[in-house]
């Protein structure tokens, strides 16, 4: 399709601004900072001491030695895992066996259940194709978690781009969205999850990608493979893991409020999408409700206990909703180990009061983007309700409230990060305060990142001690899979890059004493985006604007 095509005979069109030299400096810088933070998870957290990690690792294991993938709540633990589990705190790596020699000393199952046979084998399919390649049987087992761990560790990396990327396009503001990366260093719960064994971190990538094709739409892009791409991205998330279903709505928001398109086209590509997505992505669901008479099989189903309710009480939804409220918080900023250890509730309830209150304070202005603001928050939206719905279903049955999980919302961290990005560009109009609210995000954001991973780390290392000691040190030295050299030499490039990449981004920001942190020439006062009226005769000469 020609761009003649792609535009009506009378357009406006909103120039985008050129990638520059320095945008991709610090983009790229930002990306690699974030990756070897990802790593540098992988390395320090304990064996198994990451959410369900072992139960993610048993899965695996299973289709990576040739088992079948069991009905929900018929996946038993294999002797071998419980065997690592039992071992690994005690057991310095190199004294650790093969996964071959662990399997002959602990054959067969256990009659513990491992309840990941709940969600789609898609990412342990995956998961154990690679270590067939790498030879599992002679691999040592931490070995093998941590391969599983940087293969996780690689999906998530790509995010700093994804935010950037999808900012921009929203945007238009190169400096704004070069910044908004930074964002992600405040969550260390991701970086704690990414870079463990788990079926979420495709789901991180894949919310990720769907935003920004999102947006693109949203943004004016009428190109059919964009549409395509939307469905078939929404297809793989949902063949991943249930958290990815509620982005169908998602899904049809993005496409119904693209402006760019009369209602007819709309209405064909929204089916058109979300028929790919169907089609390609409920063969898991279809099959729970055939085979088990529900989308959503429990695989623990009748061995979680029953907590008789009180006499003359039943659920209720002031208790649940301050336990959502600190449950979901906690564990989406930062509650680390098997969430034994959170980071502090003063910082975890400011994040999220800051986060909340400044898109909500947003929409008392007037700005361009508010309709696509609108339409993107449709996929945090319905991720929390489809989460709060589930919990409060389960506290009526269970009779207590659990899998309050942050981590879930996390399939929309790149949008909620676009809208905050909106809002803040929103809010903060005069060129001194902007420049001043983007370098607090660049020193802030990687300062919190530091926090949540000193409080892993006292948790695990130095029994929630505050300081550093060298028993400490010598527990994390003895326990790390491969070795402290390795930690300490990713340890450093990881604080290099960082520190690299808040420089950077701290220069770019000031540059120019008369510009703001959007990369354009800062007027007194907010006026309307520059557009142009561009005929039809002259579109085949235009730059693509999609």
């Amino acid at each position: 399709m020609t761009a003649a095509e792609r535009l009506p005979a009378t357009a406006v069109v909103v120039p985008r601004p050129r990638v520059t030299r320095r945008e991709v400096v610090v983009v790229a810088v930002v990306t690699l900072a974030f990756a070897l933070l990802l790593v540098v998870w992988a390395l320090v957290t304990p064996m198994f001491q990451a959410p369900d990690e072992a139960a993610h690792v048993d899965a695996v294991l299973h289709l990576a030695l040739g088992g079948h993938w069991d009905a929900p709540g018929q996946l038993h633990y294999l002797n071998a895992t419980r065997a690592a589990v039992d071992s690994a705190a005690s057991t310095p790596p190199l004294q650790r066996p093969t996964v071959g020699a662990l399997l002959a000393a602990h054959p067969g199952e256990s009659v513990l259940v491992d309840q990941m046979s709940q969600h789609p084998p898609t990412y342990y399919l995956a998961a154990a194709v690679v270590l067939r390649i790498l030879h599992l049987h002679d691999l040592r087992w931490d070995v093998a978690v941590v391969v599983l761990r940087l293969v996780d560790a690689l999906l998530v990396a790509p995010l700093p781009v994804l935010v950037w990327a999808t900012v921009r396009r929203l945007t238009r503001a190169p400096r704004l969205a070069a910044v908004a990366p930074f964002a992600l260093f405040a969550v260390p719960q991701l970086a704690q999850i990414g870079s463990s064994v788990t079926n979420e971190a495709p789901v991180f990538l894949l919310g990720g990608l769907l935003t920004w094709f999102g947006v693109r739409i949203l943004t004016g892009d009428r190109r059919w493979w964009t549409t395509l791409a939307l469905g078939l991205t929404f297809a793989v998330l949902a063949s991943v893991k249930a958290t990815g279903l509620p982005a169908v709505l998602f899904v049809a928001v993005v496409v119904l409020a693209a402006r760019a398109l009369p209602w007819r086209a709309r209405l064909s590509r929204a089916g058109v999408a979300l028929a790919i997505g169907v089609v390609l992505g409920s063969w898991w669901w279809v099959h729970c409700l055939v085979a088990f008479h529900t989308p959503l099989p429990n695989g623990l189903a009748g061995l979680t206990p029953v907590t008789p309710w009180p006499p003359g009480s039943t659920r209720n939804p002031g208790l649940f909703v301050d336990q959502q409220w600190d449950g979901l918080t906690r564990s989406f900023w930062g509650e680390f180990g098997g969430f034994q250890f959170p980071m502090t509730p003063i910082v975890t309830d400011l994040l999220s009061l800051v986060a909340l209150l400044a898109i909500a304070w947003s929409f008392t202005r007037r700005f361009p983007q508010r309709g696509a603001v609108v339409a993107l928050g449709a996929l945090p939206a319905s991720v929390l309700l489809a989460v709060v719905a589930y919990d409060w279903r389960s506290y009526g049955g269970l009779h207590q409230i659990g899998g309050t999980q942050g981590r879930f919302l996390f399939v929309a961290l790149v949008a909620a990060i676009a809208m905050s990005a909106v809002a803040w560009s929103a809010l903060v109009v005069r060129p001194v305060l902007r420049r001043r609210a983007a370098r607090v995000l660049v020193v802030a954001a990687p300062a919190v990142g530091a926090y949540g991973l000193s409080v892993a780390y006292r948790g695990e290392y130095e029994q929630t001690n505050l300081g550093i000691t060298r028993p400490g040190l010598a527990h994390l030295a003895y326990t790390t899979p491969l070795g402290s050299h390795t930690l300490a030499v990713v340890g450093v490039l990881m604080a290099v890059a960082v520190v690299v990449a808040v420089v950077l981004a701290w220069r770019w920001c000031g540059l120019g004493s008369g510009r703001d942190t959007t990369g354009r020439e800062a007027p007194p006062t907010p006026v309307p985006s520059v557009t142009a009226t561009v005929p039809a005769t002259a579109t085949d000469r235009l730059p693509d604007v999609d």
